[in-house]
């Protein structure tokens, strides 16, 4: 890509690390200060995963372009939310929850397919999708069941769930929702990708 995806992701992560002490210093829960902090850090996850798995030994930096815009995508849906948009768009956490597993469907299924080709692992798109889906699904659920818990019984109204008692139920339906278009849109365009990007 002709931008500079790894100066836009540094910009990023500047600006939330700078929100995290924003939000302490107005007298919001020390919670949203760490979850601002985290949000920050992770967005360097996918090039330290990149370069970890030595993926950019077969694979051009392209790849990890798409990657980090999308996991920047996944980032930037939640902090919005936290800013304004929780409170001025009706129903955005649906949104969140569509988008964000959808996002991480195709991060897990590039990551996986790049790990298999790195290490001469015979796979075929079916194995691809099934693997992603099961990973995707787990990772749905393991989330819900932490938010669940810190919302319920610690009292910390992170997510803007106090008082919904079926929100729980909700995320986890709007997240599966958003599985079968990540899967159709990694069987169908898997080959096109990899061919374009591979070194």
């Amino acid at each position: 890509m002709k931008v500079h995806v790894r100066k836009i992701v540094n910009g990023l992560s500047l600006i939330v690390f700078i929100m995290a002490f924003y939000f302490v210093f107005t007298g919001h829960s020390i919670f949203i200060f760490f979850g601002y902090l985290a949000f920050s850090a992770v967005l360097f996850l996918p090039r330290i995963i990149y370069r970890r798995l030595g993926l950019h030994e077969n694979f051009s930096n392209e790849l990890l372009d798409w990657i980090e815009l999308s996991f920047s995508g996944i980032v930037l849906l939640s902090v919005a939310g936290y800013l304004w948009l929780f409170d001025l768009l009706y129903n955005f956490d649906a949104y969140v929850h569509f988008f964000t597993p959808l996002f991480i469907f195709i991060i897990v299924a590039i990551v996986f397919k790049a790990g298999t080709v790195h290490w001469k692992i015979d796979t075929t798109k079916s194995d691809n999708v099934l693997a992603s889906l099961v990973i995707t699904m787990s990772l749905i659920l393991l989330w819900e069941i932490s938010e669940y818990f810190i919302t319920i019984y610690l009292g910390k109204n992170m997510f803007f769930t106090i008082g919904q008692p079926n929100d729980t139920l909700y995320d986890v339906v709007v997240g599966f929702m958003s599985l079968p278009v990540g899967a159709v849109l990694i069987y169908k365009y898997n080959d096109v990708l990899f061919s374009k990007i591979k070194k």
